[in-house]
């Protein structure tokens, strides 16, 4: 798709993401010049693991799960990605930069692929840009080291916080917390290390006790203090 951003009507939707809230439309098409808008399916690659990276992302809608081999050869979710979330941005300034993790479509999604020489060239030196970034990254370690002390934690206190840490970035102190993403069961049983008949089970509880609702694009946490009463101690 053709790289230009004033064209593709494209200024002022990335002026409305918190990274570039403080950029002027003339830094912002100096940051992203020469980019691509990439369209992808659901379960779609944008890129694989072990990859030339070439390119970073920057997600404009939908979400991508980030995932990495475990030791037995299966994929493990490390993050999920959604709207004004930076991809693969700091391994650009390495060598031989290759991807670490791979990124997969979750339903219907745009990202903006940026080239390896702009983060060289401007993001780098950008002292706003990277702290927003390096903030993003800090709050990815967090939610990682969350999951591990949630290791001995109920199966229902590991999914609590899951939908708590996803739900809280867009819908801030809200007594119903929407969840934008499109999250299956598996995908919950995935990223917290459980069956999915279990996740199954306890997710259509919440349905019946009327604390979450659900459908194919999205989670709406209908009791939301509930749901935070079985984070506290854990998360």
């Amino acid at each position: 798709m053709s790289s230009n951003l004033r064209e593709l009507g494209l200024i002022s939707e990335l002026r409305g993401l918190e990274l570039f809230r403080s950029s002027s439309e003339n830094d912002i098409e100096q940051l992203c010049k020469d980019s691509q808008v990439v369209i992808t399916n659901h379960k779609q690659l944008l890129f694989k693991a072990g990859s030339s990276a070439q390119h970073f992302y920057l997600v404009l809608s939908g979400a991508f799960k980030l995932t990495r081999l475990s030791l037995q050869g299966e994929d493990t979710i490390v993050h999920f990605s959604s709207p004004g979330d930076v991809i693969g941005a700091f391994i650009m300034t390495q060598k031989d930069p290759r991807y670490p993790i791979s990124g997969v479509s979750m339903g219907p999604s745009r990202s903006l692929k940026i080239p390896r020489t702009n983060y060289l060239t401007s993001w780098q030196n950008n002292i706003d840009l990277n702290h927003k970034i390096q903030n993003s990254l800090s709050s990815r370690m967090t939610a990682l080291q969350n999951q591990m002390t949630l290791k001995k934690s109920s199966l229902q206190t590991k999914i609590a916080c899951l939908l708590i840490q996803l739900a809280n970035k867009q819908t801030e102190d809200q007594k119903q917390l929407l969840v934008p993403i499109p999250l299956t069961r598996r995908e919950i049983a995935e990223a917290v290390g459980a069956s999915v008949e279990s996740v199954i089970r306890i997710m259509s509880l919440w349905s019946k006790r009327g604390y979450v609702s659900t459908n194919e694009q999205c989670i709406t946490i209908l009791e939301t203090e509930k749901i935070i009463e079985l984070t506290e101690k854990d998360c």
